[in-house]
């Protein structure tokens, strides 16, 4: 190693070639990407490009692959076991299935990292630059002390770190990274392709205090030289790295010129993601000289003049001036008129390095192949004779080594690159439900209990068409909350297909209840019965007036409350108590019971009519309990009550009584998660009785330990959805209204053709996930082979069933 590349790490400073080096590391937000509308995309460019007007300072932006280690997923997903309720030994040969099918595809994950150079006020100018090269050059020769820094020194330097770490957090999310995050991106480095080297998080590195006036520490030099104890050998366009973990092969390539014209969003701009998205660890680093725009239009007007001169001179020539030499004015001058705009923007005097490694030579070079190919038509250098000062180059805190490759950029050529931008989302800890449609593949996890233990809105939403597969998802969400030992899960299946007693180890802690107009099943569901205390006499007027036909007289609403109201007042807890309290009122009163005889007693309405004095069963023992419903209507998206048929009213009001009596299994026992699933849940998302009863699902949800999950094939209105739900899978529907409300729910923008064509073309569990921090991918839900064999309601034999798994598998 010809130079020692860090002086000394302390918080998230970074010294790098001494002490007057100083920068601050950050370590940035991800923005999932892939599942963005065109405006949104726009959006991240433009913070980007606004922290790169507003940053004032060299910077380095590092992207740095981490391999998504499937033994660290089966370990700390095996932490979210309920330790009393969960079924450790399943869970666990669950989570080793679910291991050993991702292990069979390498993931990776990118960190974020933006280092920034704290330079003192006016440190960008020319004068400021030698200023530092002579303080370096006074150490050197012994007129200063190289290694000493003083308190005073250190307290100026977080001053700076302030400023830079507010101007950072305007434009992107960003946390202050600490010294073990930047000693792994260092250490990192060394074994490129052959996977994660352990450093503690918490690693930090020894000084001696020199206990004088004003106060100095001397860091020791062994805890930084271990960072970079590997043997580095160099070869004529690449690196053999040995270290703990093997020999690592290193290739270093520098992004060479941009497209003269290009269209955002697209991969031919988006150089810092979308290429990157190749399925191996390759690393990134845009290592940037800011340049004021006074300076900058220096530059631009000697670049104007030698392309004038070069037109000139050709000029002469028995064939004028080439295209390309004119193209090189017109370029000139347009960057001329760029830099004088009335925003004065910055020049980036900056390049892009590459890393790749792999376990072999021969590997190494496939992965700078496919690189090239993913980033053609920008071409991919690899300088011979410079690949270790590339790689050292390509470490924290360190300037661009070769100045040959550094090209001059406007922010906004950055911000098309989107440095930061992610394709995955989900849950941190929990089991695998399935894979980003990205090149990529970044594994989705989901945890059902996480949105309640953070107070975020615990709320499941699926929506699409019928064989979209949101009752596939919806069913593998419930198996796995089985297997972590949510108690208890309520089950309501409106249309009887639901497959969970199929399931490994379902069917001995399953209860099923088969609902029907049967007399046996009279007043199971009755909603003086059902209802908590504080919503009893909510419930049961609005099932009343619901099954009734338009239009209601309002002195029937009024005695149907008031005798509601005195019911509940005196203990009632059936129905047919209130149907008395009318019968003994008033000729209104007395109408209404007579007509409410004859509309309870039609079919399942007789669910909510219990008679004073039978004594019903107590259901709910189980972990897992079923309500399957028979004969229910389903009304057609968009018809008004007006138009609803009777039996229409009757299911829609019968499916919110299952909705508050599943609220109330769940609610017994605050102490450990329940889950509540309702299939065909439209009965609560097209008008405002059912919306209210989905923001009390919401709330209760979060204070009682709660996750409700909906599925629906009608999209309801967004603006009264969107602050009820946490996570939203959105599967294929079929009209184009349907697909801008789901848009609008994902938060994305709905005029977009083609997101709500994609939308539209989603089938086989495709489909696009908004998680709790709303971070939104295309995804496909990806059960086990088995698991979806056990689940599958498609028609047809044991083989189109296995063809079926195969293809969800693939």
């Amino acid at each position: 190693m010809t130079r020692r590349p860090h002086y000394f790490l302390h918080g998230n400073l970074v010294f790098g070639a001494g002490p007057e080096d100083a920068w601050a590391a950050y370590r940035l937000e991800g923005q999932s990407y892939p599942g963005l509308s065109v405006n949104r995309k726009v959006e991240l460019k433009e913070r980007i490009e606004s922290f790169a007007y507003a940053v004032e300072a060299d910077f380095q932006l590092i992207r740095c692959a981490r391999e998504w280690s499937v033994d660290d997923y089966a370990r700390r997903a095996s932490h979210t076991l309920a330790p009393k309720t969960g079924h450790p030994q399943a869970f666990a040969a669950y989570l080793a299935g679910q291991r050993d099918r991702l292990a069979e595809r390498r993931v990776v994950r990118p960190e974020i990292y933006c280092l920034v150079r704290l330079d003192e006020p006016g440190g960008q100018s020319a004068g400021a630059r030698a200023g530092r090269a002579l303080r370096r050059l006074a150490s050197s020769v012994g007129l200063a002390d190289p290694r000493a820094l003083g308190t005073s020194e250190l307290a100026e330097l977080r001053r700076r770190e302030e400023r830079a770490f507010d101007r950072v957090l305007d434009f992107m999310g960003c946390e202050r990274a600490r010294s073990g995050e930047t000693a792994r991106l260092i250490r990192g480095g060394y074994a490129r392709g052959l996977g994660e080297l352990e450093v503690d998080p918490n690693w930090l590195p020894e000084a001696i205090w020199v206990d004088e006036e004003g106060g100095r520490f001397v860091p020791t030099e062994h805890d930084l030289l271990r960072l970079h104890e590997s043997r580095v050998t160099i070869e004529r366009r690449s690196l053999r790295v040995d270290s703990e973990q093997g020999t690592s092969h290193q290739g270093m390539l520098v992004v060479g010129a941009l497209p003269e014209e290009s269209a955002f969003p697209g991969a031919d701009v988006e150089l810092l993601f979308a290429p990157l998205e190749c399925g191996f660890p390759a690393d990134a680093v845009f290592s940037c000289e800011w340049v004021g725009n006074r300076a900058a239009q220096k530059l631009a007007q000697k670049r104007m003049v030698d392309a004038d001169q070069q037109a000139k001179e050709e000029g002469f020539g028995e064939h004028g001036p080439s295209v390309r030499t004119q193209r090189k004015v017109s370029d000139a001058r347009e960057l001329q008129d760029r830099l004088q705009g009335s925003d004065h923007p910055p020049f980036l005097r900056s390049a892009i390095t590459l890393a790749v490694g792999a376990a072999s030579a021969q590997q190494l070079e496939e992965r700078v192949e496919r690189l090239r190919a993913e980033y053609a038509p920008v071409r991919l250098h690899r300088p011979l004779g410079e690949q270790h000062r590339l790689f050292l180059g390509a470490m924290p805190a360190q300037g661009f080594p070769v100045r040959d490759y550094l090209a001059h950029l406007l922010p906004e050529q950055l911000g098309a690159m989107v440095p930061t931008a992610i394709s995955h989302a989900g849950s941190e800890i929990g089991p695998y439900v399935g894979y980003a449609l990205t090149g990529s593949r970044a594994p989705i996890q989901f945890d059902a209990g996480e949105a309640s233990r953070q107070s975020r809105p615990p709320t499941v939403l699926l929506t699409g068409s019928l064989g979209s597969g949101k009752t596939m998802a919806l069913e593998l969400l419930l198996y796995q909350a089985f297997l972590q030992g949510s108690v208890p899960i309520v089950d309501i299946d409106p249309k009887g297909d639901h497959r969970l007693d199929r399931l490994p180890g379902v069917a001995e802690h399953l209860e099923s209840i088969e609902l029907g107009p049967d007399e046996r099943y009279r007043g199971l569901l009755d909603p003086m019965r059902i209802g908590a205390d504080d919503t009893r006499e909510d419930l049961t007027y609005s099932f009343l007036t619901t099954i009734l036909p338009d239009p209601l007289p309002a002195e029937w609403q009024t005695e149907i409350r008031r005798a509601v109201a005195i019911a509940a007042k005196a203990g009632a807890r059936t129905t047919g108590a209130v149907l008395d309290g009318l019968r003994g009122g008033t000729p209104a009163a007395a109408d209404a019971a007579r007509a409410l005889e004859v509309h309870l007693e039609a079919g399942l309405a007789r669910l909510g009519y219990a008679v004073i004095g039978r004594e019903l069963p107590e259901v709910g023992s189980a972990q897992v309990v079923s309500l399957r419903i028979r004969n229910l209507a389903r009304p057609l998206p968009g018809t008004s009550r007006s138009e609803l048929a009777e039996d229409e009213r009757i299911s829609q009001a019968v499916v919110r009584l299952l909705a508050a009596y599943a609220l109330r299994l769940c609610a017994s026992d605050e102490s450990t998660h329940s889950v509540l699933a309702l299939d065909e849940a439209w009965a609560l998302l097209t008008d405002s009785q059912g919306r209210a009863l989905m923001d009390r699902l919401s709330r209760m949800g979060r204070s009682q330990n709660i996750t409700p999950i909906l599925a629906s094939q009608v999209v309801g209105d967004a603006s009264d959805l969107e602050p009820l739900v946490g996570s939203y899978f959105a599967f294929g529907v079929e009209r184009d209204a349907e697909a801008e409300r789901a848009l609008r729910l994902l938060r994305l923008d709905s005029d977009d053709e083609a997101l709500r064509q994609r939308l539209i073309g989603f089938r086989a569990g495709r489909c696009y996930f908004r998680d709790t921090d709303g971070r939104v991918v295309p995804m496909r839900v990806d059960p086990e082979p088995e698991l979806l064999k056990a689940l599958d309601t498609t028609p047809g034999g044991e083989g189109e069933q296995e063809g079926r798994a195969d293809e969800l598998a693939a």
